[in-house]
């Protein structure tokens, strides 16, 4: 069991090596979606914090909260390339902030306990291959974090892609699968009332969900039925309406792949 996950863990990383770029949305081919998550995940931040992001890819969110606030950010991601792509895309931003970007694993993390005021993943803790995997890096956010700190939790659950799922099936599309064999065939979303439950244990309280599933359904639902029998882009103008409304108006019917879990240690 030990080599198969190991041998997934070795998959997964060679996937994201090569997707590691300059290239701003190099991880986020939506990346209209990418930037509702971005904002979701800056209005928990402020100036004067000192903010860890695990699984932080190439630093673009990472970057853009620096450019945002005068606070002290961190960024470590699994993938060697990753971390010299961030580096590189540091010099295209004018950051208010500082940032420092190095190697990490979100299930072992090298720092002293209580070292950060916030904690955020966005689409990190999905790519562990395990569940155990998933609640020992919730182990180590928790023992990174100062007392009443916050996990900002940006992740996939399967809730939110089943009820994506029905409003689909509704409108006779095809389902969205739970992981797709020709890309993120690794994603292990969460189960949310698992998650909730083992969360607790180690957080004193979920504090808020926030949901996009106004994104999602104009989106994955709308734009598919306007477009069809051709395939939707991403960059499609009725996208960045989709950002916009959801900006205003952002669940529906709890729907989508990601949710942000706002949790207090």
């Amino acid at each position: 069991m030990t080599d198969q996950v190991d041998s997934a863990a070795q998959e997964i990383r060679e996937f994201y090596r090569k997707r590691a770029t300059l290239d701003r949305y190099a991880t986020s081919p939506d990346f209209n979606l990418r930037e509702v998550e971005n904002r979701a995940l800056s209005r928990h931040l402020d100036d004067d914090l000192s903010v860890l992001d695990v699984g932080c890819g190439n630093g673009y969110s990472t970057l853009s909260y620096a450019a945002e606030f005068r606070s002290s950010f961190t960024g470590v991601d699994f993938v060697p390339e990753m971390v010299t792509a961030a580096k590189g895309l540091a010099n295209t931003f004018a950051l208010k902030g500082t940032v420092e970007f190095d190697l990490g694993d979100v299930t072992r993390l090298g720092f002293a306990a209580e070292s950060f005021d916030v904690v955020c993943s966005q689409r990190c803790l999905l790519n562990l291959p395990t569940r155990a995997d998933q609640w020992t890096a919730l182990d180590e956010v928790a023992r990174v974090l100062k007392p009443n700190g916050r996990y900002l939790m940006l992740e996939g659950t399967l809730q939110g892609l089943r009820a994506l799922n029905s409003v689909r099936g509704r409108f006779g599309l095809e389902p969205i699968p739970e992981a797709d064999p020709k890309s993120n065939w690794f994603s292990n979303k969460f189960d949310e009332d698992e998650m909730r439950a083992e969360a607790l244990k180690r957080f004193r309280t979920i504090e808020r969900v926030e949901r996009f599933g106004m994104y999602y359904l104009i989106s994955r639902v709308l734009h598919p039925l306007l477009v069809a029998p051709d395939t939707p882009k991403y960059d499609a103008p009725i996208n960045a309406i989709a950002r916009r409304i959801c900006d205003e108006f952002p669940d529906f019917e709890g729907m989508g792949h990601v949710a942000l879990f706002v949790l207090r240690r």
